[in-house]
């Protein structure tokens, strides 16, 4: 039998996923639009960032600071000339949030990218994230940092023309 509290507690639920799909949705928009102020905003203080891979050969993997990885994405997501991060498909379960997400990216010149990336949160009772799991595919990362290295830009086409 479904109690008025029962109702209550499930209404609750329904709330707080809503609630933190909803912030979550919130920060890949931002990471889309590379709102480089804005995107800080979403995090408590202290906060992690934990990078799917081996540290011995992925340097970036593993366990960093918000504060830490925060400064990478513009010289990264910065240098196409068009960027998107897409949601796949969300789910939510309490204070946690997983993500697959379609990264693409392009330009300049001829660059195509796209990486699936996957990405777990939890949020505190703020609306913060104070954990971030990040899966992204390494094989296309690589090879579009390859690809900048070896056309020897480090940005948009038009800053490039302008060296």
């Amino acid at each position: 039998m479904i109690t008025p509290s029962t109702t209550q507690a499930i209404n609750d639920m329904k709330a707080t996923r809503m609630a933190v799909k909803t912030i979550v949705t919130s920060y890949i928009s931002c990471i889309s639009r590379r709102d480089w102020n804005q995107i800080p905003t979403y995090f408590a203080p202290g906060a992690n960032w934990w990078i799917n891979g081996n540290p011995a050969r992925v340097p970036q993997a593993g366990d960093g600071s918000v504060a830490d990885r925060l400064p990478n994405l513009p010289g990264l997501l910065g240098r196409f000339d068009i960027y998107s991060f897409d949601i796949l498909n969300i789910i939510a379960e309490s204070e946690k949030v997983v993500v697959e997400a379609k990264a693409t990216g392009r330009g300049p010149l001829d660059l195509v990218y796209v990486n699936n990336v996957t990405m777990s949160f939890v949020l505190n009772g703020d609306g913060k994230i104070t954990s971030l799991r990040e899966y992204p595919d390494y094989n296309e990362l690589n090879w579009v940092l390859g690809w900048f290295k070896e056309h020897n830009m480090s940005g948009n086409l038009t800053q490039e023309l302008a060296k």
